[in-house]
């Protein structure tokens, strides 16, 4: 299977990425890369992020797909406090489709 990669843009006056905003159109490219059959890269070389950037790049993802989508979807060069915020926005979104679930 292909993987495709997406680099998040680095910049050199900002290099914490932390709008919500600033991540849609990220998502919105791994979405079409998920939708075409293929995998995702997410490369955060250089990049800080936001626990609400992260939410709204892959945290929606999961809600939105399930948590399995995880496993086309993989995280290059992250920093340490990138890879804490990431694994706890994944628990946060799948401790809520498994609330969600057991509502229903």
């Amino acid at each position: 299977m292909q993987t495709h990669m997406i680099s998040l843009a680095r910049s050199s006056t900002i290099r914490t990425l932390g709008m919500r905003a600033s991540a849609t159109p990220y998502r919105k490219d791994i979405e079409t890369s998920l939708d075409n059959g293929m995998d995702v890269a997410i490369d955060f070389s250089g990049n800080e992020a936001t626990q609400s950037f992260v939410d709204e790049l892959v945290g929606a993802l999961v809600l939105k797909r399930g948590r399995a989508i995880l496993s086309r979807i993989s995280f290059k060069n992250c920093p340490d406090d990138v890879k804490a915020i990431i694994k706890f926005v994944i628990n946060d979104r799948v401790l809520q489709l498994e609330d969600q679930r057991s509502i229903a």
